[in-house]
């Protein structure tokens, strides 16, 4: 794809000020207590489809499987227009060779970055290929779903399209995982974290074809916690990792730079607390990004809360 770690894109979108959202309404058991509404802080309404699908990044060698589709990426190559790649990303076209196995069919064939294709009760979308130099590089974002579960403007489209045309992923959470923006300045005091996650929102949309957030949960210096994408979809990822049954939290600021505050502390377990007993997962289910792939999201200065038992010890003194 092309956080879970945000670049430093989105860092330089947050706007210093106050922040006009920090309160909100007794949540349902839905939501984790005092949480803002994602209607409160969004650039716009959340975008995309839900359906019966998949979505992954895969390097050349990579397998997506899906029900009985499996995708395996043999090879990527830059076209001619790679050069734009900078100038106008829409131009620079590169080309995936790919390997579709279903109902005891294989068949090898090429498809454009940008492109979509139906094949065997099956659509397919090469929404990315990320070359040298690009956040995700050298992966292919493959999007994969059921024909019969599409809305007709995306089963008969020969593009994957942008975020409007994305699709929300249906999942059941068995895991907690904890991130960090990963922005390329420390969050200050004086920032405002509403505005962060609007340009958060946008760089997503933009850049990356996400049609939300890529995480359900974020949270502030302050311990304020936003809602982001609906828990019941599956968040987003950079890496190669299967966010799938995810429940993804996120500390806006970047935490090899700075340090947490008590009241973030405070919030990451709330918010565990509440997931353990929601979702009836055990404690061993709450990691970090880093557990799953190649980062050091959420940055060793909160990775040291989940290292020696601390955030574990406060979840079960919450679920007493």
């Amino acid at each position: 794809m092309r956080p879970l770690v945000i670049i430093a894109t989105v860092a330089a979108a947050i706007v210093t000020g106050c922040s006009s959202v920090r309160t909100a309404p007794a949540a349902s058991y839905e939501q984790p207590p005092a949480v803002i509404p994602h209607g409160q802080w969004q650039a716009s309404p959340p975008l995309g489809f839900a359906a019966d699908a998949m979505r992954r990044n895969e390097p050349v060698g990579g397998t997506l499987a899906f029900h009985d589709l499996t995708i395996t990426v043999l090879a990527t190559s830059p076209d001619s227009s790679d050069a734009t790649r900078d100038v106008a990303r829409a131009t620079a076209r590169d080309v995936a060779r790919l390997r579709l196995s279903a109902g005891g069919t294989t068949e090898e064939r090429t498809a454009h970055e940008g492109e979509a294709f139906n094949w065997h009760g099956y659509h397919v979308a090469v929404v990315a290929i990320y070359g040298k130099g690009e956040l995700g590089g050298g992966l292919v974002a493959l999007e994969a779903a059921t024909i019969a579960s599409l809305p007709s403007v995306v089963a008969s489209s020969d593009s994957a399209g942008g975020a409007a045309l994305r699709l929300r992923v249906p999942q059941h959470i068995t895991s907690i995982t904890l991130h960090h923006e990963g922005s390329a300045k420390p969050l200050l005091p004086g920032d405002d974290p509403v505005a962060g996650l609007r340009a958060l929102q946008s760089w997503g949309e933009r850049d990356r074809d996400w049609w939300d957030v890529p995480y359900h949960y974020l949270i502030d210096l302050d311990g304020h916690v936003y809602e982001g994408r609906d828990w019941h979809y599956m968040g987003e990822t950079n890496t190669t990792y299967d966010p799938s049954g995810h429940l993804l939290i996120s500390i806006l600021g970047n935490y090899n730079l700075q340090e947490p505050t008590q009241a973030q502390l405070n919030a990451i377990a709330d918010v565990m607390a509440w997931a353990v007993r929601k979702f009836d997962v055990p404690l061993d289910s709450i990691k970090g990004h880093y557990q799953y792939a190649q980062t050091d999201c959420p940055g060793r200065n909160l990775r040291k809360y989940l290292e020696d038992g601390t955030f574990r010890r406060m979840v079960e003194a919450r679920l007493k």
